[in-house]
């Protein structure tokens, strides 16, 4: 089978799967299968509804690859924007501490320590910042680390386990917190496309009835930890935007638009 062949196969497969970005991905696939057994192989997955970075292992976000499995959710282009805006927020102010919290694959922590030691990007050092990725999952830090790890920033990043913020010492330090927390609401993931039900971890979308379950657990650790100040940027999901900027009220959040134009971040400060 030579490589047109192979292309019109893969995307006929990518097509009756829904692939939204199936020329992408048809051509990911030929650079990726060695032989005709592995083709088939992936072409099974794709019809099983499989996503793609799973199958082949890995994802680009923020120019940068990361090691995925099922265990992690796959990092999507809308979060982008919240480590471009880490970016500034760090660049704007002298943080103590940065915390990526529920890191899942690392993509945020990564990506942002990454940007930072760029001269072209941030000209100053981050030597005197501690950086935190934590998540409750144990599978979910295994992907992680190895990222931290691939990245050569072991000594650089911590990865913890904990729920949200609760065993780190916070007491009069400036805080940067990054959070991407299950945000779905319970009727809502119920919709959602069958491939992220069948293979992306529910731990890291569903966010309980209201889709704020896990948002609420972090303004109540915010509260307890006696910090100096903090910056915090989250991402929630369009159709609750408002009912999680009620529960921040009192630190007055900002509503800031994803690449779609869809309300998708909250930037606050106390």
């Amino acid at each position: 089978m030579n490589n047109l062949t192979q292309l019109f196969e893969i995307q006929k497969a990518l097509n009756k799967a829904n692939y939204p970005d199936y020329k992408r991905v048809s051509k990911e696939i030929i650079e990726f299968v060695e032989d005709e057994k592995d083709l088939k192989k992936v072409l099974n997955n794709i019809k099983k509804d499989k996503p793609w970075e799973y199958i082949c292992g890995c994802t680009e976000f923020y120019t940068i690859t990361l090691k995925v499995n099922p265990n992690v959710l796959i990092p999507r282009i809308e979060t982008e924007k919240l480590v471009g805006l880490a970016i500034q927020e760090y660049k704007d102010n002298d943080f103590d501490t940065v915390l990526d919290i529920g890191t899942g694959s690392g993509c945020i922590i990564i990506s942002l320590v990454k940007s930072l030691m760029l001269p072209t990007i941030h000209k100053g050092k981050i030597d005197k910042t501690e950086f935190y990725a934590t998540d409750k999952s144990v599978k979910a830090l295994r992907v992680a680390r190895r990222n931290v790890k691939e990245h050569d920033l072991k000594e650089i990043i911590k990865v913890r386990k904990m729920d949200v913020i609760e065993r780190i010492n916070l007491d009069g330090k400036n805080v940067l917190l990054l959070a991407n927390l299950p945000y779905i609401p319970e009727e809502q993931y119920e919709k959602l496309d069958k491939s992220v039900k069948k293979y992306e971890p529910k731990g890291a979308l569903e966010g309980g009835l209201s889709g704020n379950k896990y948002y609420k657990r972090l303004l109540s650790q915010i509260k307890q930890k006696g910090m100096r100040s903090f910056t915090l940027i989250l991402e929630t999901e369009e159709s609750i935007i408002k009912d999680t900027k009620k529960i921040f009220k009192e630190f007055k959040p900002q509503i800031i638009k994803d690449i779609y134009d869809k309300d998708r971040f909250l930037i606050m400060r106390g």
